[in-house]
């Protein structure tokens, strides 16, 4: 930093300027330019004079070329925003832009909003007035800045998980491109609750044991570049689908330590689902409903004149856990009262109000509906249980346990073949019998089986809050179908992998 004096000029200048070193002529020109322009600051980085207002490079070959840049209008402009903002302390116009860029790229990907409304005018304006900065365009920020936020997430994942020891979730999804997507989600056991972070989100040609496997190896490779931890992988978390089993199998032989074990949720899911396909009736009831309701607006103000407080009937989506049994209690309670409002509707308007009406005449349908809520209700709030995060291993586990105890009571036989499914899914959930040893000799009990796997005392410890469930890689993909919303299809996949891992990252 140059502080030009009296001695010099014959006036005292005291500038941003930072002499470049090039020859005396260049010199030269820049000290008769602070003589001329002794209001206007500059930053020199070694090669070219730089504009501080304006973030960009001025020619100095000729003095009309430095007077036209301060004359312009978008200099002023520039320089009168910049005076409201002043800094206390010099620093390099280049590491200033730099730091704000790439915080305001941080700030919209984490908050998901997407980068192209930078050319919104209206915000635009706003950021540029009440920060004083100049918005880049929203290209400059994709290209320059995304990777930079996603290799930054990579670093703050790592100095979190360190050499681990690790818990590992991998889910697969079709998204809404149609390309079969992986998303890896991992954890560092410990005997306090710890965050999960999405560390990989990868395009796989299909779904078979290998793809799964490579993407494993792949993800433990971004996550110890300088070599894997292979003794540090504890726990894999996946569904139960038969090729998910076969890569666990495979990756045993790697990872020593490894325990895999199926998703808890998404078994009693599965036992759900066991129970629509034994009551059709109920079924088809649900979906008729549904479909009357289903983009009819003077439908629902009909019901909404007859019951104000009443809710709309839930439109289950299968995918999603539980919610079919959800629709089947709602009109178990509130049977009377949707056999009214379906019969005050027009039957000529629609086949389905029709074909309601006969269904709900059915004796059968209310006797199914009367069993599944006495006997399988519980179920709902077993899967919500199982959703929550860093519950301890024992409580996870209990709650696992009382529902297959609640269903060992069900009588008739949808109770058998229920009970028969619900054990089904335990048994082949090979690891799930190497937690309950954990969970028993954590309680001080002493397991009369011994552990698959090797494993230390402070291993053991670690494993106080393991999870049994693969919710943490669910809720990815919805944070990843919500980021690909229709009017955001022109990602690159690994522009979009970048900004997914970026965006789920909470410290």
């Amino acid at each position: 930093m140059l502080q030009f004096h009296s001695s010099v000029f014959g006036v005292c200048l005291v500038t941003d300027l930072i002499m470049p070193k090039a020859a005396s002529s260049i010199n030269n020109k820049v000290a008769v330019y602070l003589k001329e322009f002794p209001n206007e600051t500059f930053q020199n980085d070694g090669k070219v004079l730089y504009c501080k207002c304006c973030e960009k490079s001025v020619s100095i070959g000729q003095r009309f070329q430095v007077s036209q840049h301060i004359s312009t209008t978008k200099h002023k402009q520039n320089k009168e925003r910049q005076n409201k903002f002043k800094q206390q302390f010099l620093t390099s116009s280049d590491d200033n832009s730099s730091t704000f860029y790439t915080d305001l790229c941080r700030a919209f990907i984490r908050a998901d909003i997407p980068i192209f409304k930078l050319k919104n005018p209206a915000l635009k304006d706003f950021l540029e007035q009440y920060t004083g900065k100049t918005i880049p365009e929203e290209s400059t920020i994709r290209k320059k800045y995304v990777n930079v936020i996603y290799e930054e997430t990579l670093t703050s994942i790592r100095q979190n998980i360190q050499d681990g020891p690790i818990w590992v979730s991998i889910d697969e999804s079709t998204d809404a491109d149609g390309r079969y997507v992986g998303n890896v989600i991992v954890g560092k056991p410990s005997s306090e609750p710890c965050n999960s972070f999405l560390l990989n989100c990868e395009q796989l040609d299909k779904y078979n044991h290998k793809t799964i496997a490579k993407l494993f190896n792949d993800s433990m490779n971004l996550l110890w570049p300088e070599g894997v931890k292979y003794e540090n992988v504890f726990l894999f978390l996946s569904d139960a689908a038969p090729y998910m089993c076969k890569a666990g199998n495979v990756l045993n032989a790697f990872f020593p330590k490894l325990i895999h074990v199926t998703c808890l949720a998404h078994g009693f899911h599965r036992v759900a689902e066991t129970i629509r396909s034994s009551y059709p009736d109920v079924d088809q009831l649900i979906a008729t409903v549904k479909k009357i309701f289903l983009k009819a607006p003077s439908r629902v103000l009909k019901f909404k004149e007859l019951y104000p407080d009443f809710n709309l009937p839930p439109e289950p989506i299968l995918t999603r856990w539980g919610t079919w049994l959800e629709a089947a209690l709602y009109y178990c309670e509130h049977f009377e009262k949707i056999k009214n409002i379906i019969s005050s509707l027009n039957t000529e308007t629609a086949t389905a109000i029709d074909k309601a009406n006969n269904m709900m005449e059915n004796n059968n349908l209310k006797n199914n509906l009367t069993y599944i809520s006495a006997n399988f209700g519980f179920l709902i709030h077993t899967i919500k249980q199982l959703e929550t995060r860093n519950m301890p291993l024992s409580e996870s586990l209990c709650i696992v346990e009382e529902s297959q105890k609640k269903l060992e009571k069900c009588q008739g036989h949808i109770g058998n073949v229920v009970r028969e499914k619900c054990k089904n899914v335990i048994e082949k959930n090979q690891g799930l019998k190497n937690l309950k040893i954990i969970r028993d000799i954590l309680q001080g009990l002493n397991p009369t089986e011994l552990l698959d796997v090797e494993l230390t005392p402070l291993d053991i410890v670690n494993m106080k809050y393991a999870s049994i469930t693969s919710v943490d890689v669910e809720r990815s993909f919805s944070q990843y179908k919500n980021i690909l919303r229709p009017n955001r299809r022109h990602f690159t996949f690994l522009n979009l992998r970048e900004y997914v891992v970026s965006h789920c990252f909470k410290n």
